[in-house]
């Protein structure tokens, strides 16, 4: 921190806030340790959501994933906070497995990472802006080269570093044409500070039955990579769909490596196919119940009215809301398991609570019972996901940082 700088005066740039200087030690990082109690939050705080994240779940996905990809290293994807599970806890946990690399999305999560102790390399997916040059330096980031602008901030910069070529297939998100990225990686290779240490791309399509437009992209990279006369650097273009739906893309006598997101995390959804084998959730989301009425017919329930009991019924309200990431379009349409029973969510969700129809079952559920959102047993996040007309990322990753997360490990 600037001598003489008030610690409570906030920076007048949002995007320049203070980065910690790197500690040394491991057990010096700012992460801290999790309560043993899943009821209690990690400053001793009591609360009544929690996401209970089991690692030897995520060890057995990560043998699963393994044994489809022989030959292949595996890059863990832990972006977004490892899609809402917690990307030290999931990153240490693959790291003693032997993932060879990690991959996250912004410099800032790259940093957390090593503030946390791990020394894994890790790249950033964001092409680099000048002024995070010195992050990536500091905190060993590897860099995306996506277009001449990311290539020209880094040729200023001087930077030594490993760099990825990011060439755009048929994704239109980074990365230039593989014409393009000729001249890119002509420039690198001229180079003396950047080593080359990947060329990759992204597919589009890859979860969809219809094959056409993935095998359209993988054919537009082999060419390039053909009319180069040979691979420049390792190459790698599969992710978790193209994993279980397209092995032409983890072939090892071409390719060197596979990144791996949303399957580690057991919610690779793969239209019309069941759960590819070997993979399961690895997250289960609960709540509780906070209050119990008696409402009589024709009663509206939460905002907007949305929903009225058709007849004399009992109503739990539940302490999650679409802060803590229950699906606000789940009205009248999802439920949750209260015991060994699904109730349905009645009524709008609301920020911090929901609502749901017990029925006659007011003297089998009490205040203070538990609540799941989703897990293991239905309704799972693939579950939520069709009901809410939305995919399994975007539930696992709206979990909220005020649930609490627990880790169990078997």
């Amino acid at each position: 921190m600037t001598p003489g700088k008030d610690p409570t005066a906030r920076s007048e740039d949002p995007a320049r806030s203070e980065v910690p200087a790197r500690s040394e030690d491991p057990a010096q990082s700012e992460v801290p340790a999790r309560s043993e109690d899943p009821a209690q939050s990690d400053d001793g705080l009591p609360v009544s959501t929690v996401a209970t994240i089991h690692l030897d779940r995520l060890r057995t996905n990560v043998q699963a994933i393994r044994a489809r990809i022989p030959g292949l290293e595996m890059m863990g994807v832990v972006k977004a906070d490892a899609y809402g599970h917690g990307s030290v806890a999931v990153s240490r946990t693959i790291a003693d497995m032997g993932i060879e690399s990690l991959g996250v999305a912004t410099v800032a999560e790259g940093i957390h990472l090593r503030m946390a102790g791990l020394s894994l390399p890790i790249t950033v997916f964001a092409p680099p802006l000048a002024d995070r040059i010195k992050h990536y330096d500091e905190f060993d980031l590897d860099i995306i080269v996506d277009s001449d602008s990311s290539l020209s901030i880094l040729e200023k910069s001087g930077i030594r570093a490993k760099c990825h070529l990011k060439v755009d297939t048929g994704m239109s998100r980074l990365g230039q044409t593989p014409a393009d990225s000729k001249d890119l990686l002509h420039r690198i290779e001229a180079g003396s500070r950047l080593s080359l240490d990947s060329v990759w791309t992204h597919f589009a399509r890859a979860d969809e039955p219809d094959e056409e437009f993935t095998s359209f992209q993988l054919r537009l990279f082999e060419d390039f990579v053909d009319s180069l006369g040979g691979a420049p650097a390792p190459l790698h273009v599969a992710a978790s769909a193209a994993v279980f739906a397209h092995p032409n893309s983890i072939d090892p006598a071409r390719y060197s490596m596979a990144r791996i997101g949303i399957a580690l995390y057991g919610l690779l959804d793969l239209p019309g196919q069941p759960p590819p084998e070997g993979l399961q959730p690895i997250m289960e989301f609960t709540s509780r119940v906070s209050a119990i009425k008696r409402v009589k017919a024709g009663t509206p329930v939460s905002y907007g009215a949305r929903w009225r009991a058709p007849s004399d019924t009992y109503i739990a309200t539940i302490s999650a809301g679409y802060a803590d990431g229950v699906q606000r379009n789940l009205v009248n349409r999802g439920s949750v398991r209260i015991g060994k029973a699904q109730y349905p969510i009645r009524g709008t969700v609301c920020m911090d609570m929901f609502m749901v129809d017990i029925g006659d079952n007011e003297g089998q559920i009490e205040v203070g019972d538990a609540v799941t959102v989703f897990g293991s047993d239905a309704p799972t996040a693939f579950d939520i996901a069709r009901q809410a007309e939305t995919i399994t990322y975007v539930v696992s990753c709206a979990v909220s940082p005020r649930v609490r997360r627990c880790y169990l490990d078997s």
